[in-house]
């Protein structure tokens, strides 16, 4: 497997953006900082870059001669795709997300880019009207759209929607609860102060609402009727919470999808990083596989030491199996999930990256339309997470996806020449 230095620009970004001095000064930057030593590909779900890159990030604008070179390279078979109409109903699900925000709104301001909702929105719907036209002419995107690189190169991982074998009844063999939205946790509401961003209240005391070690080892919310379901795999539950959403396979053979519904509060830390800093495995075996064998090996101490992760995430059912941020459902090798500091939700981005194969080894590139349309909570400043789909097939590809991309907001000319906002 190849070694990716997640620091370095693509150079091809970076020469036609920069020009050539300032191109030499950022890459003996870089050279410098690759000296230091780059992160193996192999390793899934890293921790995020440093705090500095959210606000150093930035868009550059992409000269027109580039553009056009890119839209006609872009591989829409890359995502498992076979015409640009496929990318239809996301970008609908994008748009009713955006309408509903105020046209004159200000969603996204960065050194000097500053963009309303209202001109997210027209970008979108240009984009809808030219999918017709686009498979047989693709540079449509560089003559309508501005493209703007997001610099440093975002670090990209990825994500999934995992199946885990679970009952809607307590029975034997399944006895570990996915719980959903307990009636006694509160969000702190805007303009509140003086209370936890996640709380509860008892006899009139306000609380942290309870920790991981607290549902999971004290049973504070068991008998409550809250469960949900059952789970035969503590671990699968730990990285269900993960992922956000699930489906879950019942042992009568049907199926049925949980989603996001609260979390308590608390800060996350991954299972991989509590066996490292405990001393269980080294640094290079953090990852889901090797964490699987752990606690496969050592059941009753791994639940101690998922507790240690305070965070807790609930659940309720719903008709789809993944649902992003924007309350719609995610598509394949389409969605990605970023921080909506940096990037609005609804955005439209070419991406163009290597992921590995379908068994997690090796890589193939992807180069297409990718859509802003989750988020997550390590998900902060030039970072995206790409959803690549759902179940074990697509597994092996999400917890091995980690490089540095390059990445372009689009944004439509005649929007950015309007007043902003303006209909």
């Amino acid at each position: 497997m190849s070694m990716i230095c997640p620091t370095m620009l693509p150079l091809k970004a970076a020469r036609l953006i920069l020009g050539s001095r300032a191109f030499c000064l950022l890459f003996m930057f870089f050279v410098a900082a690759a000296v230091s030593g780059c992160a193996p590909k192999s390793l899934p779900r890293p921790a995020p870059p440093p705090p500095s890159l959210s606000d150093a990030a930035r868009f550059l604008r992409f000269n027109h001669g580039g553009t056009t070179r890119e839209s006609r390279t872009l591989e829409l078979r890359s995502q498992g795709l076979h015409s640009w109409m496929e990318m239809d109903s996301g970008l609908r699900y994008s748009l009713d997300y955006v309408r509903s925000k105020p046209a004159n709104q200000v969603a996204m301001t960065r050194h000097g880019l500053e963009v309303t909702w209202g001109q997210i929105r027209f970008s979108i719907e240009e984009m809808l009207r030219l999918l017709p036209y686009l498979d047989r002419r693709p540079e449509l995107l560089a003559e309508h759209f501005q493209w703007f690189a997001l610099t440093p190169p975002p670090l990209m991982t990825g994500y999934f929607t995992p199946e885990i074998e679970a009952s809607l009844t307590p029975r034997p063999g399944y006895e570990y609860p996915i719980y959903g939205v307990p009636s006694d946790l509160r969000v702190r509401r805007p303009g509140q102060s003086g209370v936890p961003a996640v709380y509860r209240v008892e006899n009139g005391r306000v609380l942290p609402y309870h920790t991981r070690a607290q549902v999971d080892l004290g049973k504070v919310l068991a008998g409550k009727g809250l469960e949900i379901a059952w789970a035969k795999d503590p671990v699968d539950v730990f990285y269900l919470q993960i992922e956000g959403q699930g489906r879950l396979h019942l042992p009568d053979g049907s199926v049925r999808h949980v989603v996001y519904g609260a979390k308590n509060g608390h800060a996350f830390e991954g299972l991989g990083n509590i066996l490292y800093r405990r001393g269980y495995l080294t640094k290079s075996r953090r990852g889901q596989k090797f964490v699987r064998e752990f606690c496969s090996r050592h059941p009753e101490l791994a639940r101690k030491l998922m507790a240690e992760n305070k965070s807790y995430v609930f659940f309720r059912f719903d008709e789809h199996p993944s649902l992003g941020a924007i309350g719609r459902p995610l598509t394949p090798m389409v969605s990605v999930a970023v921080d909506p500091g940096l990037l609005p939700l609804g955005s439209m981005l070419v991406l163009d990256a290597d992921i590995p194969g379908p068994d997690g080894t090796g890589q193939r590139r992807v180069h297409g339309l990718v859509l802003a349309q989750d988020t997550g909570s390590a998900i902060k400043g030039a970072r995206l997470d790409y959803f690549i789909g759902v179940g074990h097939d697509v597994e092996p590809v999400a917890c091995h996806v980690y490089s540095r991309v390059t990445a372009y907001l689009l944004l439509s000319k005649q929007a950015l020449a309007r007043r902003p906002g303006s209909d």
